[in-house]
């Protein structure tokens, strides 16, 4: 064997693929040893072991037709016609010619392997004239031997022609493989062509940026598929599962290049790949004008501490943050005020007013600064009173309740409204353009555990409930405008109904103990309690509390983080739930 030979590019594409094909075909592994050949691998040994079948499959078939060719005795009366020279392969008469390896086995390929060789040349027949300069180099044509009477006289020929190329002739080959055929020069553009390649495009479903992924190709008959190039889309192949697996980081368009055999042919895939870009990632935040005279911070957080650990935090939303514009929301809160009261106070300027971010903090300032002084001379004086009356079922005592809040908590809201007016005066603008909602809770610890209250103008809510025993006390109510989708705003005009009207605003609870008092705009009442009927739902405050807002935030005394905890949380994630966000918690 020439040790300077090597392996063309076509000749190794050919057998990688005529390895694949003995596989996914089922060849099976003859085992190491098979034919006297040690050490080779699995791929090689199906190999020999195609060619030693081949090989017993041709010589079954060759004895068959060397048998069918064995003349039979003439016919009395007739006389046997003398046995012409061999006919080679080239049409040429000539001398049988030695074999050059005795007991080699010529390669001569089946039907299913002919498609991928060259036309064979057809032998002459008796009626296919011989060439007439006979075998390349003869001086002269040979004779002809004498025909019978019976046969057609041979045609004259024409002018002599260039010599034929010279026969191939069969090649001992080493390692046991069987003979192949040597061509001539003249033939190497017809040589043996690696299997035939089929291209095709598939479409894989979509991915999401920064989503774990599973996609298939499906195209039908497509068997032993490997991934050649992933395209940048951060893609594998699972070889078990046949599965392309990962988490795309980038979005875009990408093409997946793999390959297989498809219906015994090499098969190019090109996958096409569409990720979705992360919503998340389309949003920026843009810096609110610190020069304007009615700014206030993105985000904000207080605390504070009495009977009940008070806390609040506020943050721009995105549908803010992406034009630059203010947060809109404010928050106040009070703990251990005049007569041992705990106040939080909420409001959510209006996003179509023009002064809204200053409207909410008008209110807010107003209800802190007005409210406990309030709450001690109508409330305070009675609770000792009206709460045991209440506890034992008197109708009036809680009448009498909602009156005493009436004169507080109504009476600061109201003040908060004509402040806001005040505000807009002094700034040559009218009341609508610094319009806010407005929610204010209330809590005083007393010898019966704890007397909580609620009022509001607008939408958002609050609510006391118990996570031990599944209760729930509703403390604003739901609050909508004329329309669907519109809201009320704090302003003198809501209270123009008097005590009959506004005293369905107000709402109190008296409970031995309680998980939180929580009040909220409707940045996080939409996405959290879309409805009213789910923001009534015991259950539902259970799930927000337990499996989201305290698995998010530590409300110890002792946490130092809960700043950071807090606005964390409320930049979570809700697709279309893009407001400003408030919420403030009082827990025991």
């Amino acid at each position: 064997m020439n040790q300077d030979y090597t392996l063309s590019r076509a000749l190794k594409a050919t057998l990688i693929n005529f390895m694949q094909l003995a596989k996914v075909e089922g060849v099976p592994d003859p085992g190491d040893g098979f034919l006297g050949l040690t050490g080779l691998s699995p791929e090689s040994r199906r190999i020999h072991l195609i060619m030693d079948l081949y090989e017993k499959e041709l010589a079954a078939i060759r004895a068959k037709k060397q048998a069918e060719a064995q003349p039979s005795d003439a016919a009395p009366g007739q006389q046997a016609r003398p046995q012409a020279f061999p006919v080679l392969k080239s049409g040429i008469q000539s001398a049988p010619v030695p074999d050059p390896m005795p007991g080699a086995t010529k390669y001569v390929p089946t039907e299913e392997f002919k498609a991928l060789l060259p036309p064979e040349k057809v032998p002459m027949t008796a009626e296919t004239p011989p060439h007439p300069l006979g075998t390349e180099g003869d001086a002269h044509p040979p004779e002809r031997p004498a025909l019978d009477a019976g046969s057609s006289p041979v045609p004259a020929m024409a002018a002599p022609q260039a010599p034929a190329p010279e026969p191939a002739l069969s090649v001992p080959q080493p390692g046991g493989i069987p003979a192949v055929p040597v061509r001539s020069a003249v033939s190497e553009n017809i040589a043996a062509m690696p299997i035939e390649t089929v291209k095709k495009t598939a479409y894989l479903k979509n991915a999401r940026a920064n989503e774990a992924y599973e996609g298939v190709v499906e195209i039908d008959g497509l068997k032993g598929l490997r991934l050649e190039d992933a395209g940048g889309s951060g893609l594998t192949l699972d070889d078990a599962s046949g599965l392309l697996k990962g988490v795309p980081t980038s979005s875009g368009d990408f093409v997946v290049r793999l390959q297989g055999l498809l219906h015994g042919k090499r098969c190019e895939v090109a996958a096409n790949l569409a990720v979705i870009p992360d919503p998340k990632s389309l949003w920026v935040s843009k810096d609110s004008d610190r020069s304007d005279p009615f700014w206030k911070p993105d985000e904000a957080f207080g605390q504070t501490e009495g009977d009940l650990l008070c806390v609040a935090a506020s943050k721009r939303g995105r549908s803010h943050a992406k034009d630059g514009t203010f947060r809109d929301d404010d928050f106040g809160l009070l703990a251990n005020g005049p007569g041992g009261w705990h106040i939080a106070v909420v409001a959510d300027g209006a996003g179509s007013a023009k002064y809204s971010r200053r409207g909410s903090k008008v209110a807010v300032d107003t209800v802190l600064r007005e409210l406990p002084k309030l709450l001690d001379d109508h409330v305070t004086p009675h609770l000792a009173k009206l709460v045991p009356a209440h506890l034992q079922g008197n109708p009036d005592a809680g009448v009498q309740i909602k009156s005493q809040l009436y004169q507080s908590l109504a009476t600061a809201a109201f003040n908060a409204a004509k402040a806001i007016e005040e505000e807009a005066a002094s700034k040559v603008e009218k009341a609508s353009a610094f319009s806010t909602t407005l929610i204010v809770g209330v809590v005083h610890k007393i010898p019966e555990g704890w007397f909580v209250a609620g009022f509001s103008v607008g939408d958002g809510g609050a609510a006391v409930f118990d996570v031990r025993d599944g209760s729930l006390t509703n403390l604003t109510l739901p609050d909508s405008g004329e329309f669907a989708g519109q809201t009320r705003f704090l302003q003198k005009s809501e209270f123009s109904g008097g005590f009959d009207e506004v005293a369905k605003r107000i709402f109190f609870d008296v409970r031995k103990d309680f998980t939180a008092v929580v009040l909220m705009t409707d940045g996080i009442s939409d996405p959290k309690f879309p409805t009213d009927n789910v923001f009534g739902d015991p259950a539902k405050w259970v799930e927000f509390w337990n499996g989201d807002l305290s698995t998010a935030v530590d409300f110890s005394r002792q946490n130092a983080a809960m700043d950071k905890q807090f606005l964390d949380w409320l930049d979570f994630w809700s697709p279309g739930n893009h407001d400003d966000r408030t919420l403030a918690v009082l827990v025991p």
